[in-house]
């Protein structure tokens, strides 16, 4: 709708201005009316109508001292006067100063409904501007954001000369007196599926993105960009504490929003532009070590220390484990693996892939060297590519190492088991992890690990014997604990959700409907009637 304000000193005639016209069938709206100057100014300030009506000679202000002010400002509303006084100056003057028409009183209904036709047509005349305007300007800062874009990548990746005017346009924003990259990583949210989806993903992104535009890139602070589907950002500061500083911000403000915990990567400090393939490098480097220090950290590049290589230590620890595992000695078993794992740990420090191939490696023969002792291993102990891409999904060598002690545990257990228990003993045991963790983070992948069988084999297994499968065991209990705490608690919806293993209240709120029936706000109520 166009919206319209009328002016006049006289109210009769704003009153019979309402009246003359059907303004609807014009597709207009009058949203304000005024009996001097000053109060048209004000409701034009307010509502910023598309069409003023106004007599030429008001109280305070006239209609020519109106429409300068308007033009002044540049405040885009098209103007009618009408006037008692058949003057030509007041109509030159109103004409010169962008009035659409003057008309003089009493207004003929045939001529206010063809000056309004032109006005209407000159206002979607705007309109039809502005919108390209608009898109015109959208599609200029989109393509001078990939532009900047590009050229990150390229700054970082030493392949952007610094005689380029890419180079330049981008060192630009970059002043410094110290440059540092960051690299920011987010952990994989706390669902039912153990990666996120393609669009979990993006929206992850995005929301991430906002975030550090908001902290860095509007302030000016640096720059922020996407590099292998990892966000990057340049920042400018005085001194390393600052960057820790912003790091830390970051980190924390991603958290309160989005409740997404991040590890952040930081580079050394760079003195100039041109060293900043090196310091993403040194990013890149530092943001392998959450593998060791743990998710949702601040990690700062420090320079690895190398190590001799003991592999006859690592040799005798083997045999170690070894040993205790066919003496059935399970303290021993446990002291042996715990030696053994973190001596893996010390000699391959800093590099993931080396540290996942060394225990791959180290653990095949510690079971090949069992079954030529003779002891008799389940079949899928000794599946090679899943035991490897088993070890390569773990996100931190302390994941990797509990599951490997948990796995060699259960692999003592199966060889003391005769087989007829052994399905019993694994069933009570998922049974019992899930009733005691089924407010974390847990899938059908890590479960199936725990097994220490393949997700499809241990999905099988876990209907054949519960009748169910197991997503939905996992869904049971956890919403009969959370009708339990809601029938004995007074913890917020949202609250009873986390509680119960979701971070997201709605999802929640729509598993707990389609299993009793109601949403959780109405049980609860029910339940204390």
């Amino acid at each position: 709708m166009i919206r319209i304000v009328l002016a006049d000193d006289e109210p009769i005639i704003i009153k019979g201005l309402r009246k003359l016209i059907d303004w609807e069938a014009f597709g207009m709206e009058i949203v304000g009316q005024a009996y001097d100057g000053n109060e048209l100014m004000d409701l034009i300030d307010r509502h910023m109508p598309d069409l003023v009506i106004s007599d030429i000679s008001m109280p305070h202000r006239t209609g020519i001292e109106i429409i300068k002010e308007l033009k002044e400002k540049e405040i885009p509303v098209k103007v009618i006067f009408i006037s008692a006084y058949q003057e030509f100056s007041y109509a030159r003057d109103a004409v010169a100063y962008g009035a659409i028409d003057y008309l003089v009183k009493p207004v003929v209904k045939q001529q206010l409904e063809a000056v309004l036709e032109k006005a209407l047509s000159m206002i979607s005349q705007h309109h039809e501007e502005e919108r390209r305007k608009g898109k015109l300007q959208l599609l200029e800062r989109k393509n001078r954001h990939e532009e900047l874009q590009d050229a990150l990548i390229r700054l970082t990746d030493g392949n952007l000369s610094p005689n380029t005017s890419a180079f330049r346009e981008a060192a630009a924003g970059l002043k410094g007196p110290l440059i540092t990259i960051m690299l920011i990583e987010a952990e994989r949210l706390k669902d039912s599926s153990d990666r996120w989806t393609e669009k979990e993903r993006k929206l992850v992104e995005f929301a991430i993105g906002n975030v550090l535009q908001e902290v860095v890139q509007d302030p000016g602070a640096g720059y922020v960009f996407v590099k292998k589907d990892r966000h990057a950002v340049i920042v400018n500061h005085d001194s390393g504490e600052q960057a820790a500083g912003l790091a830390d911000e970051i980190r924390d403000k991603i958290w309160t929003f989005l409740k997404i915990k991040v590890s952040i990567a930081l580079s050394r400090p760079a003195a100039e532009a041109e060293r900043l393939a090196e310091a993403y490098r040194e990013a890149e480097q530092a943001l392998e070590m959450k593998f060791y220090a743990g998710l949702g950290r601040i990690l700062p590049y420090n320079p690895l220390q190398t190590h001799e290589a003991r592999t006859v230590e690592l040799y005798e620890l083997q045999w170690a484990v070894i040993r205790s595992m066919t003496e059935m000695a399970l303290e021993d078993v446990e002291a042996a693996l715990d030696e053994w794992l973190e001596t893996i740990k010390k000699e391959t420090f800093g590099n993931r892939s080396l540290t996942v191939s060394t225990c791959f490696s180290s653990m095949l023969f510690i079971i090949g060297e069992l079954s030529k002792s003779g002891v008799q291993l389940p079949g899928r102990f000794l599946d090679k590519r899943e035991l490897q891409d088993l070890l390569a999904s773990y996100e931190t060598f302390e994941i990797m190492s509990s599951q490997v002690k948990r796995l060699f545990r259960h692999m003592c257990e199966e060889m003391d088991s005769d087989s007829g228990n052994k399905d019993k003993i694994v069933l009570a045991k998922v049974k019992q992890y899930i009733e005691e963790h089924f407010a974390e983070e847990i899938t059908l992948e890590s479960i199936a690990g725990m097994a220490f069988m393949n997700p499809y084999y241990f999905s099988s297994f876990f209907k054949k014997h519960t009748k169910q499968n197991f997503k939905q065991y996992l869904t049971e209990v956890r919403m009969k604990n959370a009708s339990q705490l809601l029938r004995n608690t007074d913890l917020m919806i949202y609250e009873v959700a986390e509680k119960v293993g979701y971070n997201n209240a709605r999802h929640f709120s729509d598993m707990f409907k389609k299993m009793y029936g109601k949403l959780p706000i109405d049980y609860r109520q029910d339940g204390r009637r």
